[in-house]
């Protein structure tokens, strides 16, 4: 196997020529009726990509297994022979040389896109946006964030190597090209994918929306692709309502989170104030920093991602017995028994680590801020008694959040915006619901092979 893509990073030329019995074949193999957890081959004769690489976020599922004997056995995923490490032994299943030219493509950070990497051979590039690779690879600094590794390999860490790719780099797999584009989502550096073949030109949204900070991205990123043979687009929205249905809740924007969050800060002077977020929203804890009348702190890991993917400097803390993380500045250090006396001067992120060590400590008659991290939503059985946590300590928690995916009728709009020849909705439970006026809709089923 030849598996060793070619990243021509620009405006390579266009795929060659179709062989004479060769044709494009996509493979459905999961995301077809989840939220996340898109795996996706695209394949032409010898020459194999695979899109994305992680798992389907279910809270109320239980456990994930860790291993790929574990996940393969019990369905999370299909064993993909020539992709997954050929040293990690899988009953039932032999590893085996199908293809000349195979690479795997993240779309971007958020563990049901990619938390198995580091389960693809060592042979088998992976690609990513730059900015998606730095952010990967800071939530995995000290392990914990993607699957570990089934075997050891010379040069690796906790994080097997990524090939970062510039927005609006093209990358070629043998006869297959893909182009690299960025989009608006609540994970920074996040792409959707131009995927030409000899003789089909796809679309691949990954996860994207319009409200956030980029969301002329996104509208770039379908102008490029309009009229394209096939489109594959996720529909996390549209599995809540249908279209033309009220909205059971606003849809607001990063500017209205914002708004809301500076002003819960403005409103409450004399109060002791923590919040939470998730580390990969990059750019929402950005504009909280630049726009809060407190100084916002954040815990060290969270710091240390922001500043491996932007460089820029944060006011942090650390725990007791907390190791230090090297690329901060010390004198940007908060002690945390400051921030816990603290009732004027800080806003400061109480992070799941913190919850553990400190939440006792925390002061009645204050408030938090719960925006983005972990717990996610009332469909998540830990929510309720995350809420009440708070509230049995006298301390009113807010939920101020916005989705990260095109709520209902921007998505169905992204079908205007393309007028694709063939539509497949994937990354939701509800893929009936669309409908393609310019050309099919495939109704995806797991193992379910298309041609454009």
């Amino acid at each position: 196997m030849a598996s060793n893509a070619d990243p021509t990073h620009g405006n390579g030329s266009t795929a060659s020529a179709t062989t004479v019995g060769e044709r494009t074949r996509i493979t459905l193999l999961r995301g077809t009726d989840t939220i996340g957890g898109n795996l996706i081959l695209v394949d032409y004769g010898r020459d194999r990509i695979v899109f994305d690489f992680g798992c389907v976020y279910d809270p109320a599922a239980g456990e994930t297994p860790r291993d790929l004997p574990g996940l393969v056995a019990s369905g999370v995923v299909p064993y993909l022979p020539g992709v997954f490490d050929r040293d990690v032994p899988v009953p039932g299943h032999e590893w085996r040389d199908d293809h000349d030219h195979v690479a795997v493509f993240v779309s971007h950070a958020h563990l049901d896109h990619s938390a198995m990497i580091n389960l693809i051979d060592p042979a088998v590039p992976l690609y990513m946006m730059e900015d998606t690779r730095r952010l990967v690879r800071a939530m995995n600094a000290f392990g914990g964030f993607c699957l570990p590794a089934g075997a050891r390999h010379d040069g690796w860490d906790h994080t097997r190597p990524i090939i970062g790719v510039p927005a609006g780099g093209r990358v070629t797999v043998g006869a297959i090209q893909v182009t690299l584009m960025p989009v608006d989502h609540d994970a920074y550096g996040a792409a959707g994918f131009r995927i030409d073949t000899p003789d089909a030109s796809i679309a691949y949204t990954g996860d994207l929306r319009f409200h956030g900070w980029h969301g002329g991205d996104s509208m770039a990123f379908l102008a490029a692709n309009r009229g394209v043979d096939m489109l594959i687009m996720e529909g996390v929205s549209i599995s809540f309502r249908e279209p033309g249905e009220p909205a059971v809740e606003a849809e607001t924007s990063e500017a209205d989170v914002l708004r809301e969050l500076v002003g819960l800060i403005e409103a409450n002077p004399g109060r002791q104030i923590t919040f939470d977020y998730y580390p990969t929203d990059v750019e929402r804890v950005r504009h909280l920093i630049a726009f809060s009348p407190r100084r916002i702190v954040l815990a060290a890991r969270a710091a240390g991602v922001l500043a491996a993917v932007t460089g820029e400097k944060s006011y942090y803390y650390r725990l007791p017995g907390e190791r230090t993380v090297d690329t901060l500045d010390p004198g940007m250090e908060v002690d945390i028994e400051r921030l816990i006396a603290d009732r004027h001067d800080y806003c400061w992120q109480l992070d799941a680590m913190a919850q553990d060590r400190v939440f006792d400590r925390l002061a009645a008659g204050g408030l938090h801020l719960h925006t983005g991290a972990l717990p996610l939503g009332d469909f998540d059985p830990a929510y309720e008694p995350f809420m009440r946590r708070f509230t049995d300590r006298g301390i009113r928690a807010y939920d101020v959040n916005c989705s990260g995916h095109a709520y209902v009728e921007q998505a169905i709009g992204i079908i205007d915006m393309v007028r694709p020849r063939t539509l497949i909705p994937v990354h939701g439970e509800r893929p009936d619901r669309y409908r393609n006026p310019y050309g099919r809709t495939v109704i995806p089923r797991p193992g379910m092979i298309v041609e454009p």
